[in-house]
């Protein structure tokens, strides 16, 4: 997981990429809170700033494929920047409080 960011501090970029291994496919809790926070902060870019096309999502179609997620933010208007970055910072502190309770499943980046 990284948070990408300007020189103003805003986050500009987040990415996902992996497997946590907690558990078997289907059964690892530790991604499917990964998946909660990633689609929550995808729908309310969505719904409350209006963005599309700002993300892409790629499974892991075999065993040898790596999972991998990105969201741009868009330029916007002030108040959709605010409510942006807003969004991305509330993900950011849950994907914080998910990699201290499992910790060595989920790794954070800057």
């Amino acid at each position: 997981m990284r948070f990408s960011r300007s020189s103003s501090g805003e986050i500009k970029e987040v990415t996902l990429s992996g497997h946590a291994g907690f558990d078997e496919e289907g059964k690892d809790i530790v991604c499917a809170a990964a998946s909660t926070l990633l689609y929550t902060a995808i729908g309310a870019l969505e719904d409350l700033c209006g963005f599309t096309d700002f993300y892409r999502i790629e499974e892991a179609v075999d065993d040898e494929s790596i999972p991998f997620s990105e969201i741009r933010i868009p330029d916007a208007k002030e108040d959709k920047s605010h409510t942006a970055q807003t969004i991305v910072r509330v993900m950011e502190i849950g994907f914080k409080q998910l990699a201290q309770s499992a910790e060595g499943f989920v790794r954070l980046e800057e």
